[in-house]
């Protein structure tokens, strides 16, 4: 199987791309939101691997500051990659996609998470899901406290307890669809309260544990191998999903 690769361009200039198996239908499709500081470029191979495994369309872009995006890094907020999320999904509605599953990882699957709160999705799969301040949606990066402890990861390892009060947690708390969580068991990064709280809020969740892998497996002596074990279990979920026929917003 083949597929077809197109680029498109947001009116604020976001680069998007969709991945479409020639196969597949102009029905589903799976919006793929990459990590912090991941690109279009650093996932399409493994995205294409995805689409053609399940013959489901799938979409990704760049946020504001990733990429090859006109806006720098540092003046880019949460909001405004929120926003061009919220446009790429409309995007795909505009082209004839009426079910649509968001597949976050990290960064992405905090945008995912929004995202259930905002538009109607198939299901929301939130992968060593990342979470950040309420306070600081707004604020360009560069003044974040996630820009000044970059480098300090106890900052990404505190205790998110399951009753939190965030936006991203409340999302996924109204959310009526099928949520599945997938928690890396050696996350270095992440405290496994915050996919434990993703967990708790959904009304309809699935938990899977991969055995022994990172935060990042591409930092890992033999990545290929949790590569494969993670990209086993989406594809479950979007065949899954399909089969069921998905869910509600």
């Amino acid at each position: 199987m083949t597929s077809k690769t197109t680029d498109y361009k947001l009116a604020d200039g976001t680069p998007w791309r969709l991945v479409k198996p020639e196969e597949s239908d102009n029905e589903w499709c799976v919006l793929w939101l990459q990590g912090f500081t991941s690109t279009i470029e650093g996932h399409t191979e493994g995205v294409i691997r995805m689409a053609e495994a399940t013959n489901t369309a799938h979409a990704l872009l760049n946020y504001a500051g990733h990429g090859d995006h006109p806006i720098k890094l540092d003046d880019a907020t949460r909001k405004q990659q929120l926003d061009e999320v919220v446009a790429v999904y409309d995007e795909l509605v505009n082209l004839g996609y009426t079910k649509i599953m968001a597949s976050g990882g990290s960064f992405g699957a905090y945008m995912a998470a929004l995202l259930s709160g905002k538009r109607k999705l198939q299901s929301l799969t939130l992968r060593a899901p990342a979470y950040y301040p309420d306070e600081e949606f707004e604020t360009p990066y560069k003044d974040t406290i996630s820009k000044t402890r970059r480098n300090d990861r106890a900052f990404y390892k505190d205790i998110v307890e399951k009753d939190t009060d965030n936006h991203a947690v409340q999302a996924v708390r109204d959310y009526d669809g099928q949520v599945s969580v997938l928690e890396h068991s050696k996350d270095e990064v992440i405290h496994p309260s915050i996919p434990q709280a993703y967990f708790s809020a959904a009304k309809c969740g699935s938990y899977i544990l991969i055995p022994g892998a990172h935060h990042s497996p591409k930092t890992m002596s033999n990545p290929k191998h949790y590569y494969d074990l993670i990209e086993m279990w989406l594809r479950v979920i979007v065949i899954a999903t399909r089969h069921e026929g998905g869910g509600k917003k």
